[in-house]
């Protein structure tokens, strides 16, 4: 398991989507619009908290041979968490992500962010990791499916994950010049790999200018 405090989690340098690959299958399934990828995004954001907060608390009374499956039932009981929250409070998001739902916890992102199983640092410290790792999250889905919604649409019509009210629409882009190649798994691959090479790009630039 990947430690928070070792790999340094940020929105541009090493994203847990874009750059260490963490929840890859559900962000290519979730960012075919804005309205999903947000919906999903703030899902996923409020489960890694919770796990940070669970986590926190079970590492002060789990004998440490027994922190990895205790880690398990701990993404497992969240992943069904976050498949009932769907269901109850996004159902037209629901319907689009569909066999994803039980995923939308991604495993691998829980018990990264439940890092607090095996490190050694404060609560306040991993809540703290675990909130920068669910924004980043956020913000590479958000990122991948406007291009990607762009692309295959032209525009963006946001809607609101809750009550499926639009909130804004926009067209950039002719109908004619629209690419739907993005639509499906190979153009979200791609749109992935772009994003994410954009992203590495501005963070090295930050870098250079002393940023972290």
């Amino acid at each position: 398991m990947n430690k928070l405090n070792n790999i340094k989690i940020g929105f541009f340098r090493n994203n847990p989507v874009l750059s260490l690959a963490l929840g890859l299958t559900t962000a290519l399934a979730v960012t075919g619009s804005v309205t999903t990828a947000l919906g999903m995004g703030l899902l996923i954001l409020l489960l890694v908290i919770v796990a940070g907060v669970l986590g926190g608390l079970l590492h002060k009374v789990t004998p440490s041979e027994m922190m990895i499956p205790v880690g398990l039932v701990l993404s497992a009981f969240l992943a069904k968490l976050g498949e009932l929250l769907a269901l109850a409070y996004m159902p037209t998001v629901a319907s689009e992500v569909g066999i994803f739902i039980p995923l939308m916890a991604v495993n691998s992102l829980i018990l990264f962010a439940a890092g607090t199983l095996t490190e050694k640092t404060s609560f306040g410290e991993n809540m703290k990791n675990a909130l920068l790792a669910g924004c980043a999250y956020v913000v590479a889905l958000l990122a991948i499916a406007f291009l990607r919604e762009l692309a295959v649409t032209g525009g963006i019509a946001l809607l609101n994950p809750l009550s499926g009210v639009e909130l804004f629409s926009f067209n950039l882009i002719p109908q004619q010049f629209t690419l739907s190649l993005f639509a499906g798994s190979a153009g979200a691959l791609l749109m992935t790999a772009f994003v994410g090479g954009l992203f590495q790009a501005i963070g090295k630039s930050g870098n250079d200018k002393g940023g972290k």
